[in-house]
């Protein structure tokens, strides 16, 4: 993560950095990635970065947990029905959120998707620790909404926690990968999975 002395900078300049971090690293994985455009790109000199920063894979932790921290305050206003609603109503209001930044912030899209298709090192773990934390989310609301009643007794949790988990993921990076997606497509597709894990497929 940052040092003490990136977040002694101005606003601006954090972000004009965080903008130049993600440019680059939506183009190529860690590995790949080069410090010096993204120096360019910020418009800092060159041996500042390492005043704020060990290494790219810092920059690139720093960048990850920086638009997870925005994406969450974003999908905020569902964590109130967490718990409250039942859980399948709460994960669709969820996903829905996220989605919907996500398509409005198109950059984070790219950089998904170069981290996903290079899901080896430091993005691995990134994605392993940012999936754990949502598995651990469904899998208490999901056993919330057993005790309730809500959802039948012989359903398994981990795997109703793990298709959300990847649904929220890995889904919709994939359904991004060879065009983008809007919101009403992704929406008609979260309706039409939600109805089937609702009602079933069995005649």
């Amino acid at each position: 993560m940052p040092t003490p002395t990136f977040f002694r900078l101005p606003a601006d300049k954090q972000e004009r950095i965080l903008n130049a971090a993600i440019g680059e690293f939506s183009q190529r994985n860690v590995e790949e990635a080069n410090l010096a455009n993204i120096v360019r790109a910020a418009g800092i000199a060159r041996g500042s970065i390492y005043q704020y920063f060990e290494n790219k894979e810092d920059i690139y932790v720093f960048v990850f947990e920086t638009l997870r921290g925005r994406r969450s305050e974003f999908t905020r206003p569902a964590m109130e029905h967490y718990k409250v609603a039942p859980f399948l109503d709460f994960f669709e209001e969820y996903y829905r959120l996220d989605s919907q930044y996500l398509l409005e912030h198109p950059s984070h899209i790219e950089l998904g998707k170069v981290m996903y298709s290079h899901a080896r090192g430091v993005a691995r773990d990134l994605i392993e620790a940012y999936q754990r934390k949502n598995r651990d989310l469904f899998l208490l609301g999901i056993a919330h909404d057993q005790s309730l009643g809500r959802i039948r007794p012989d359903v398994d949790p981990p795997v109703l926690a793990d298709l959300c988990t990847h649904f929220m993921s890995d889904v919709f990076i994939f359904q991004n990968l060879t065009a983008r997606v809007t919101f009403e497509s992704v929406q008609r597709h979260l309706a039409g999975t939600m109805d089937i894990v609702r009602r079933g497929v069995a005649a």
